[in-house]
């Protein structure tokens, strides 16, 4: 895996997507809107991003030009510059949490627009089939990385300097192979959900449920491809790096 992604000064073609969503919330807002995956994907520049999905590089780059705030929210978000520790807590505490919390709500209000609206929306099954495969996925995902990755990241990052123990895993790269993969696993089912909402657009003639559940699925998607973009790129690398420090010591 490859170092961990830096937050440039500036955004320009050739800034990669993961820079650039690891710089605000509302430049990440805008590679999701144009579909450009920046958590699994996030080593491509934005240059090859928009011309693989043939989208005008210079129209995005106007787009974000236009987000308010963007130089504060950059130091806000500059998670290669705190402690590995506070990377994983932030984690835990934002990203797992909101996604828990996020199916929590979302499967009883899928049910009910299910239930109304299901025969003439025939597309809402499958929305709501891939709503349940991405619950089944990231929950154990979680599960693992909070009770096995993430607390040997964690006794990394504590430790005094010296050889480590090894652990049960061999590696820290072992376990983030994995992760990894699932999240590429992830992200296939985010880029279905997508399309198979027309880009969370709710049909015209929506009522307010149904409504409501587009925009939340629009919104777990966003924090899912963050979550999984601070992941990818800044805190397995970051982790890799730092146990072998702690092992050629």
């Amino acid at each position: 895996m490859n170092a961990a992604e830096s937050i440039p000064p500036t955004i320009t073609a050739e800034t990669t997507l993961a820079a650039i969503a690891l710089r605000s919330d509302a430049d990440a807002a805008v590679l999701a809107r144009h579909r450009l995956d920046f958590c699994c994907a996030g080593r491509r520049t934005l240059a090859q991003a928009c011309a693989a999905s043939g989208l005008d590089v210079g129209a995005v780059l106007s787009e974000m030009d236009a987000n308010p705030g963007r130089r504060a929210a950059a130091a806000v978000h500059d998670w290669n510059a705190r402690p590995l520790t506070e990377v994983v807590d932030f984690i835990v505490a934002t990203h797992h949490v909101f996604a828990r919390g996020a199916f929590a709500r979302i499967a009883p209000l899928m049910a009910k627009v299910v239930a109304k609206h299901g025969e003439r929306h025939p597309e809402l099954q499958r929305i709501a089939r891939l709503v349940r495969e991405l619950e089944a996925e990231l929950t154990p995902h979680m599960l693992r990385e909070e009770r096995v990755l993430f607390p040997y990241i964690q006794s990394l990052a504590l430790e005094a300097a010296g050889r480590p123990v090894v652990p049960s895993f061999g590696t820290v790269q072992n376990p983030v192979r994995i992760m990894a993969a699932e999240h590429g696993r992830d992200a296939g089912l985010l880029a279905e959900l997508a399309a198979a909402t027309d880009d969370f657009t709710a049909p015209a003639d929506a009522c307010t449920s149904h409504r409501a559940l587009f925009a939340s699925l629009a919104e777990l998607r966003l924090d899912l491809l963050r979550h999984v973009s601070l992941e990818n790129n800044v805190l397995f690398p970051r982790a890799i790096a730092l146990e072998e420090r702690r092992r050629a010591a």
